[in-house]
């Protein structure tokens, strides 16, 4: 009887090495992560969940440069204008009341603009300040260019790639209405437009 109950324990507990051995073989192996699924069912992992996603250029990044607008498009001060591969910024404008030399009649302001004109072309531009630019106002008059010191005037020669920053003063009469600067070369059709005021 002895004899029977140990066979009967010897079975039993070979058996159940066996069994064990076997579920040892069948665990996966620890440092594979278990797949997570998201609310979609996409069955992405969560370490893909950690990273954000790449937000979209739009209107709402910033610009890495100001916008240049072409010829056609009404421009302002701060604008930047293409005009057949010379990229013109209105920078700013100012009032001057002059130098010691020369001042502005009574009732008349010197209206200075400041202006960066760069070649993206492939000969050099010549640019002059009383040729290549004009000041205008609502009833179309011309607007002479005075010589004061007060200024630095735009006037050179640009190699290709290069750019020029400079001013161009304008004798105007105080309070006008509708200022006008345009910049245009009589060989190219068309001319860039700012509005002043």
């Amino acid at each position: 009887m002895n004899k029977k109950v140990m066979l009967a324990s010897a079975a039993l507990f070979s058996m159940l090495l066996t069994a064990a051995c076997s579920n040892d073989q069948a665990d996966p192996p620890a440092e594979t992560p278990p797949a997570v699924v998201d609310n979609g069912g996409t069955g992405q992992t969560g370490a893909s969940e950690e990273q954000p996603p790449a937000e979209p250029q739009g209107e709402d990044q910033p610009a890495d440069h100001a916008e240049v607008k072409p010829i056609g498009e009404p421009a302002a001060v701060g604008d930047t204008v293409d005009y057949h591969g010379t990229v013109i910024t209105l920078n700013g404008v100012r009032e001057s009341g002059g130098d010691e030399y020369l001042k502005p009649q009574p009732g008349h302001t010197f209206k200075v603009v400041d202006i960066t004109v760069k070649n993206n072309g492939q000969e050099p531009l010549v640019i002059s300040s009383a040729l290549s630019f004009s000041l205008t106002d609502s009833s179309d008059l011309n607007y002479t260019v005075p010589i004061t010191d007060d200024v630095k005037m735009l006037d050179g020669t640009i190699a290709p790639g290069g750019e020029l920053t400079g001013e161009i003063p304008y004798e105007v009469k105080q309070g006008v209405k509708g200022l006008q600067l345009s910049y245009g070369d009589p060989m190219k059709e068309g001319r860039a437009i700012w509005a002043v005021e």
